[in-house]
């Protein structure tokens, strides 16, 4: 498999040269086996095959927000994968973009939506702001 055409622009979609890529399942399937390298580059690692991959700004992007009924909430990525907020997480801005660490530091950049429905949860702590979900304020 030759993936090294492969790009994640800055709004989280995914390219194939010039062609969108719009099937979400495989999306979410390159996205699962998406590996960082020692230099700060990204590759996908499938079975025994590895290709680089060019990530304009993060390889994550959290589009969608539900809360959930035990007081946790859960962000669904572009790609289709899950994260379950269940604890205090950190917010980091680099300029006046939001993001918050799924597999790595600050990996992945959040919504304007996610970020607006987040910032009821924040938590300012002297320079760096927290999302505190209600489950972890119990």
């Amino acid at each position: 498999m030759d993936l090294k055409e492969i790009i994640i622009k800055k709004n989280g979609k995914w390219y194939f040269g010039e062609a969108e890529m719009f099937r979400r399942k495989i999306l979410k399937i390159l996205a699962e086996n998406i590996e960082k390298e020692a230099d700060g580059s990204y590759c996908i690692k499938l079975a025994d095959d590895i290709n680089p991959i060019t990530v304009e700004d993060v390889p994550f992007y959290a589009t969608g927000y539900q809360e959930l009924e035990d007081g946790k909430v859960k962000l669904i990525f572009h790609d289709l994968q899950e994260l379950i907020l269940d604890k205090e997480v950190k917010l980091t801005l680099k300029g006046d973009v939001p993001y918050i660490s799924f597999r790595w530091e600050a990996d992945t950049r959040l919504s304007r939506g996610v970020y607006w429905k987040l910032s009821d949860y924040f938590n300012f702590r002297d320079d760096e702001v927290y999302i505190l979900p209600p489950v972890a304020k119990q």
